[in-house]
């Protein structure tokens, strides 16, 4: 995730994602939003008032993607990602449906959520 500490983490360690929404804050608008990968089973539209923060072991994990300018929430700084940087930081390390198929077979139900 680009953690500055390149060691195996200790056993039973907990990665955690928290994804906010700000409607108060409107984030900039990417010129690639539609060229990120999205995950199959995010069926609803996601705005640009969606961040994400990571945590390792209840600690804030800070990004390198969203350290710049325009990639993280305004006020509340570069651990708070907009969701199209966090996209970006992970497509290196996420299958795409091909490459799952061909590794794992099917893909997994997609879940239809209902309001």
């Amino acid at each position: 995730m680009g953690s500055v500490d390149p060691n195996w983490l200790p056993f039973a360690s907990m990665l955690t994602f928290e994804l906010f929404k700000d409607s108060a804050t409107p984030a900039p608008q990417p010129a690639q939003r539609n060229a990120l990968p999205k995950p199959s089973t995010l069926t609803q539209p996601v705005g640009e008032d969606h961040y994400v923060r990571v945590l390792l072991n209840d600690e804030v994990l800070t990004l390198p993607t969203c350290q710049a300018h325009g990639k993280h929430h305004s006020r509340m700084g570069p651990s708070l990602c907009t969701l199209d940087a966090f996209l970006e930081h992970v497509a290196p390390i996420i299958a795409t449906e091909e490459e799952y198929a061909k590794d794992c077979g099917t893909m997994p139900a997609t879940f239809d959520y209902e309001e």
